[in-house]
């Protein structure tokens, strides 16, 4: 069975998460004319490495969901082989119970294959899924990065606005204008300083919300697994 694997496919996002993800960013931040840009620019990239990411994910498990139930299948079949060659032995037909376990055997290298290719998903799935959270907690960084920047930028600007205030008052007849101002300042600063918290805040409010609803949807997807074999072996059962 020859078949490329979602690894394989995705070798060129991997490699790409591979360069994002590892990109100094102190060292662009400090070749850059304007850090603000060269962060979004980044960001963009990013976030576009991680959607082609999170489409390979799903692609890949569905096909290892589908190898998955073909191997199940030809398992189920397998164990209906034997079933019916201990039928034929007891009955005294041993030619039969041969031919059935002949049956059985022939689906021996079908079954290695499909195991082999699942192991192989499986693999490729984990790759995938690191690469994933690898891309979301640099997005995550970053964003924090580009959120300080900012913050930075305002606080220069205004200490600017000040000290060109400042060059242009008198020490004396000016000096409640220019303690007004850096009271303004100071505020201006609390204030940032505030809406950068409340913003971290709601970011780790919001990643800790995400990660609770991954893992309910792996476990919900683990326990509709387990319900399909269930289903499977009653079914077999009653047949």
């Amino acid at each position: 069975m020859v078949c490329q694997s979602g690894l394989e496919m995705g070798m060129g996002v991997l490699e790409r998460t591979k360069h994002v993800v590892r990109a100094d960013l102190n060292d662009l931040l400090r070749k850059a004319k304007n850090p603000e840009v060269v962060l979004d620019a980044y960001l963009d990239d990013l976030e576009t490495v991680l959607e082609e990411a999170k489409s390979i994910q799903s692609a890949e498990e569905a096909e290892r969901d589908m190898y998955a139930a073909r191997l199940r299948d030809m398992q189920a079949t397998q164990q209906t082989w034997e079933r019916k060659a201990a039928t034929c032995l007891q009955a005294g037909d041993e030619d039969l119970a041969r031919t059935a376990l002949e049956k059985k055997l022939d689906l021996n290298d079908t079954v290695e294959d499909l195991q082999n290719e699942l192991n192989q998903r499986d693999e490729s799935l984990q790759i995938l899924k690191e690469s994933v959270e690898s891309l979301r907690a640099r997005i995550a960084e970053v964003s924090r990065k580009r959120r300080e920047l900012r913050f930075r930028r305002q606080i220069l600007e205004a200490r600017s606005e000040l000290q060109e205030t400042m060059g242009k008052l008198g020490h004396d007849q000016d000096q409640p204008m220019l303690t007004s101002a850096q009271d303004d300042l100071q505020a201006l600063e609390s204030r940032l300083e505030a809406e950068e918290s409340l913003r971290k805040s709601s970011l780790d409010d919001k990643v800790l919300r995400l990660e609770v609803a991954e893992r309910k949807r792996e476990r919900d997807a683990v326990v509709d697994k387990e319900l399909d074999r269930l289903r499977k072996k009653i079914g077999r059962k009653k047949s």
